[in-house]
């Protein structure tokens, strides 16, 4: 039996199967991983999307400082948020992604032949 320290560090499996048709969080877990090899896939296999991913994030940190600049402490962190999502939305119409999306798809495709899940148990 767990006792509650342990259960707050993590170290029970959760037992929660989802609620209210959202997936359980082991399943979420799974998604997140796949989601963030799969970028790292496509990233590598493709340079000018990588180059434009890194080109997008800095736009993004650099949003995201001008706006806690502009939008001190927590009362204004709504104005902030939207202010750097605002920049950052128009850099992407400026600056379209360089993959297709039929580039993407056989990038998934290649990576779903390849793909092993971590295995947390």
């Amino acid at each position: 039996m767990f006792t509650l320290i342990e259960i707050r560090k993590g170290n029970a499996m959760s037992n929660n199967p989802g609620k209210k048709g959202k997936p359980a969080p082991w399943v979420k877990r799974e998604r997140e991983d796949r989601d963030r090899a799969l970028d790292g896939y496509k990233q590598a296999h493709h340079p000018a999307y990588r180059v434009w991913r890194e080109a997008r994030s800095e736009v993004g940190r650099k949003a995201r400082a001008e706006a806690e600049t502009l939008f001190p402490g927590l009362s204004e962190i709504s104005q902030s948020m939207k202010h750097a999502d605002k920049t950052v939305s128009a850099w992407d119409k400026a600056n379209k992604n360089p993959m297709t999306w039929e580039e993407s798809q056989a990038l998934e495709a290649e990576f779903a032949k390849s793909y092993v899940p971590i295995d947390r148990s």
